[in-house]
């Protein structure tokens, strides 16, 4: 797995440059750019040509970093490098992008310390002075690494947690950054996109964009592309674009090798097929100086100059980006910048058949007149709207997908598209016999219902194999300990299960679990009515040495009061790779209320209540359902 490199101390250069020959700026196609980073804090590096006689975008590779912005105490700013590049790139008139506002490595470890409410204080802080800096960024890395397993911010609680989405604080962060640039192209960017985590990353970036999330495309950092086949590399592109349907960005790309011909391979194979894919809206290399990149423990094979000289890659770098094919080359975003921000926002990403869901356009253009949006679902036209708010009442009448898309038309007669969905499910139910307390919770049978509803896994893939339950979408059921178990577990991941508690009371839990490592655990949590409020937490000690056939019992007190009645219970992992094979629950001290509301309904389960619907207000005592207009 590709980790990510520590930051760097810029190096100040002590030798000029003098130039040897004029280049041209490879790239001249006006609606995508080749774009590269800063070499060792600075941009025009020493002993090759001039930055923006090669190149037409900049990333800094640290500079515009939380860490390194306001790294050593809290409010205290170093812009110097970020200023930098920010000003070079508006000097000679091509895009900046701001690398990165959010992101688990790199960010000041002061954080570390506050509370969630400071936490959030702090992000807040930290974006309005990047807004006030630069009030005009046109490009930003709103979030980095936030897949499972790489570096989501573990300040992410302090922003909304996981939540319902799974993403919550993802969202919110896209939310905070849409507040202070409307008009910048906000990007989600991550690694590993074209081979080992492609599925994680489209779940992530699907959940995003149909939640509503002002995401305008997705970052593929493009390392670790030394080995994988083209046809291999091909089909990633396919499967993420036909799942995101989004523009997207190759971001950090690099091909670290020593060996010439193999670098000169993969360029001729994989720059021409994202350049010319008309959804992809430029390539960042990262890095261009062989010794100064930070590939290879920092020797920089992934240099395509070097000792002053063009490798081959560069050669042929050259001379494809002078070719019509690579200067006529589509993008999604024409002259590099965004005039159309369309998203649509459903009040949940998942639904109930026959319950209204209400939908909502945001759309805004920013040169142009918005003449009329057109919601869509399943290719049928709902409604066309004429006036903000673009809103819409629609009622599913079936379980399953409802893709969206809204259609953004001018008064110039452009057009600009965006599409969404969420997907119906019958609801929430006990997976077999309801569960009892006390006694014993399985954690493999966890509520029927849906992602993000009765259950949330970081990605739709069952590594388990079990075959216990068709059900189970990507959560992991493996066989362990006799029976079958909860495994491949990630950090963010739950589960609901619906209990009758029985005999009000204090309980304790014995917990049978198993790890390879050291550093698993989850919490349990009641979660009725949706309000989640913990009970107790428990660290699954490491029982074996990369081995997972070990299983011990934790013993852990249950916080509070469970009174009797119907509940939800929710365990969440807080430390991944462990296995959890059952829960037992034993009542040590009863109190009132014993059986006094055994026969309670759910109230956590969903209800079908249309009551207090909102109304479409363009037909009175209409709703929408399934594209036609019924009386409510």
């Amino acid at each position: 797995m590709n980790l990510r490199t520590n930051f760097r101390v810029a190096l100040l250069a002590t030798a000029c440059w003098v130039p040897t020959q004029m280049w041209a700026q490879l790239s001249t196609n006006p609606d995508k750019f080749l774009g590269n980073i800063t070499t060792y804090g600075q941009v025009d590096a020493e002993g090759v040509a001039k930055y923006y006689t090669l190149w037409n975008q900049i990333t800094p590779e640290n500079e515009s970093k939380w860490q390194s912005i306001e790294g050593n105490s809290r409010g205290t700013f170093n812009w110097y490098g970020c200023d930098n590049a920010y000003n070079y790139a508006k000097n000679h008139n091509f895009p900046f992008k701001f690398h990165t506002l959010v992101w688990g490595s790199q960010y000041p470890t002061w954080i570390n310390s506050l509370s969630k409410e400071e936490q959030y204080k702090a992000v807040v802080e930290w974006m309005d002075a990047v807004k006030k800096r630069y009030p005009d960024l046109k490009l930003i890395d709103v979030v980095n690494e936030a897949i499972s397993g790489h570096a989501p911010a573990p300040y992410k609680e302090a922003l909304g947690g996981d939540g319902k989405t799974g993403y919550d604080w993802i969202i919110k962060a896209f939310e905070m950054a849409a507040e202070r640039w409307p008009d910048a192209i906000l990007i989600y960017n991550d690694y590993n996109t074209f081979q080992w985590n492609t599925q994680q990353f489209i779940d992530l970036v699907k959940t995003l964009r149909d939640a509503g999330a002002p995401i305008d495309a997705y970052g593929c950092q493009s390392h670790d592309l030394n080995d994988i086949s083209f046809s291999d590399f091909k089909k990633s592109m396919s499967t993420l674009q036909s799942n995101l349907k989004m523009p997207m960005y190759s971001t950090e790309y690099d091909i670290a090798s020593t060996d010439d011909a193999k670098q000169l391979q993969q360029y001729k194979d994989q720059i021409p097929y994202m350049w010319e894919a008309d959804y992809c809206a430029g390539v960042t290399l990262w890095g261009y100086v062989y010794g100064k990149t930070w590939t290879d423990d920092g020797k920089g094979y992934s240099g395509i100059i070097k000792d002053g000289k063009d490798r081959s890659a560069m050669t042929w770098l050259r001379e494809y980006m002078a070719t019509d094919a690579a200067k006529k080359a589509k993008s999604p975003f024409p002259g590099m910048v965004k005039e159309a921000s369309v998203y649509i926002k459903p009040a949940s990403i998942i639904g109930s058949a026959n319950e209204v869901m209400p939908i909502e356009v945001n759309a805004r253009l920013k040169t142009k007149t918005i003449k009329e949006v057109a919601l869509y679902a399943n290719n049928q036209l709902v409604k066309t709207l004429t006036k903000a708010p673009y809103e819409v009442d629609y009622i599913p009448s079936a379980t399953g997908r409802y893709d969206l898309k809204a259609v953004v038309t001018a008064t110039d007669g452009s057009k600009y598209e965006r599409v969404g969905g969420f997907t119906v499910y019958p609801g929430r139910k006990s997976y077999g016999d309801i569960i009892t307390l006390p006694g014993i919770l399985q954690a493999e049978d966890f509520d029927s219902g849906a992602e993000g509803l009765t259950y949330h896994d970081s990605d739709s893939q069952d590594e388990g194999q079990a075959n216990y339950r068709k059900d189970n979408g990507g959560v992991d059921i493996g066989n362990g300990n006799n029976g079958y178990v909860i495994g491949y577990t990630a950090q963010g991941e739950w589960l609901e299960y619906t209990v009758d508690v029985k005999q009000s009371g204090y309980y304790t839990c014995d917990a049978t679990v198993a790890s390879g490592l050291s550093g698993s655990g989850f919490t349990l949590s009641l979660a009725d009515d949706g309000k989640t409020e913990e009970l107790c937490k428990i660290s699954i000690p490491q029982t074996g040495d990369n081995s997972w056939d070990t299983y011990k019992v934790v013993n852990a007190k249950i916080a509070k009061e469970l009174k009797a009645g119907k509940h939800i219970f929710r365990i969440t992992i807080t430390g991944p790779y462990g296995n959890i094979d059952k829960l037992d629950f034993k009542c040590v001290q009863e109190t009132s209320g014993i059986n006094a509301v055994e026969n309670a309904e759910n109230t956590s389960a969903v209800r079908h209540n249309i009551q207090g619907m909102k109304v479409d207000a363009n037909y009175k005592g209409v709703v929408i359902k399934n594209g036609k207009k019924v009386k409510q």
